[in-house]
């Protein structure tokens, strides 16, 4: 009922507006006049005047403009004697219907025009009709449909340096790797290197080779970090192709200088963490000790110490760090059902939604994507 009284007032509202100035010209009809004959006399007699200043006139042409002036002064002396000026009344009048019936128009026409319509089109009770509902395949028949005047743009345009630089990440976003190496490789080419571009470009050889680092790719990337070695996705990218090489400790030395070089809130520290509990021990720091053990002993060590650390977080609590280590750890011995507890058990104890995050982007990464609980902090 509120929003009918609402939209009620908006009308009278709009039609007030258009009302109240034909009601002050109702009002003024009756005052305005025209200028007197005399008024426009002299109003000639000055611009005659002011065109003799400015040398416009020459004396004779403006004693002719004055005589001229004089003339059309007495003819409409002339008129008003003769009663012609009756006429004015009649035409007020005229006006004064029109003026009426558009009142009338506004106060009938507008409401039976628009109260209909709403009842039909605007009615808050109507079920909302969602632009994607009503088309589901039009976003992505728009998509193929930019994709391909883009491309058609580029076939007649091949020097478009940023074009291809622009249409790169949506290939990529699709999986046509192929179509991003070629348009990488072209805005390379086109705009020149930057460790941006090599890094974009090595990416696009990764991915076309199915993640396979090749010659190519570690090269385009030795560049990159050789213009900007603090580039954090060159850096990245490349522990890649350590871990591929075989130089694992390589691979894990560089991702903890990352850890160490993050800025506050960098949203690429998730993936180094997750990426360095699949390079690294569960505890790095005892690694030296379980590895002089014997090979039958070392598995037992290393399960003693991840209980250790499972009983005082369960009793005392910890950081989400320390949780992400638990949770890491048990992925890492294979005890998935573990995992999972000890998971769900953090995200009770955590309740800023920052680590709670956190946490889960470490399970993610450590096999636990599709069964990461979901709970929320009491």
């Amino acid at each position: 009922m509120v929003l009918h009284l609402i939209f009620a007032a908006m009308l009278v509202a709009a039609m007030l507006a258009v009302l109240v100035p034909l009601a002050r010209g109702f009002g003024a009809s009756g005052a305005r006049s025209a200028a007197t004959p005399v008024e426009l006399h002299r109003l000639r007699l000055a611009e005659i005047a002011r065109d003799a200043e400015r040398g416009l006139l020459d004396p004779e042409a403006a004693a002719a403009a004055r005589n001229e002036a004089a003339r059309l002064l007495l003819r409409s002396a002339r008129r008003e004697e003769a009663g012609e000026a009756a006429l004015k009344p009649s035409a007020d009048d005229g006006a004064l219907r029109r003026r009426r019936v558009a009142a009338l128009a506004m106060l009938v026409g507008v409401p039976a025009l628009v109260l209909p319509l709403y009842v039909v089109m605007g009615s808050p009770e109507l079920p909302g009709r969602p632009f994607t509902a009503a088309s589901p395949n039009l976003q992505a028949v728009d998509v193929a449909t930019l994709i391909g005047q883009f491309e058609a743009h580029l076939a007649e345009h091949p020097d478009d340096g940023k074009g291809f630089e622009v249409i790169a990440p949506i290939y990529m976003r699709l999986g046509r790797y192929e179509d991003a190496l070629r348009a990488r490789s072209e805005a390379l080419r086109l705009l020149g290197e930057t460790p941006d571009r090599l890094t974009d470009l090595a990416e696009a050889r990764l991915a076309a080779s199915g993640g396979v680092a090749t010659r190519e790719a570690s090269e385009a990337l030795d560049k990159a970090l050789v213009l900007d070695p603090k580039l954090p996705k060159a850096r990245f990218l490349q522990t890649l192709v350590m871990e591929q090489d075989g130089r694992r400790d390589e691979a894990v030395a560089a991702l903890k200088a990352m850890l160490v070089d993050a800025p506050e809130g960098a949203p690429w520290r998730g993936a180094v963490e997750a990426r360095l509990a699949r390079l690294a021990p569960p505890d790095r720091g005892a690694a030296a000790t379980i590895a002089a053990l014997p090979p039958g002993a070392q598995n037992d060590a290393i399960r003693q110490m991840v209980a250790g650390l499972a009983a005082r977080l369960h009793q005392g609590g910890g950081s989400a760090e320390e949780w992400a280590r638990l949770v890491r750890s048990y992925a890492v011995l294979g005890d998935t059902e573990a995992a999972r507890s000890a998971l769900a058990e953090a995200l009770k104890a955590l309740t800023d939604e920052g680590s709670r995050a956190k946490l889960l982007e470490v399970a993610r990464a450590s096999g636990l994507e599709d069964k990461a609980p979901q709970e929320k902090a009491p």
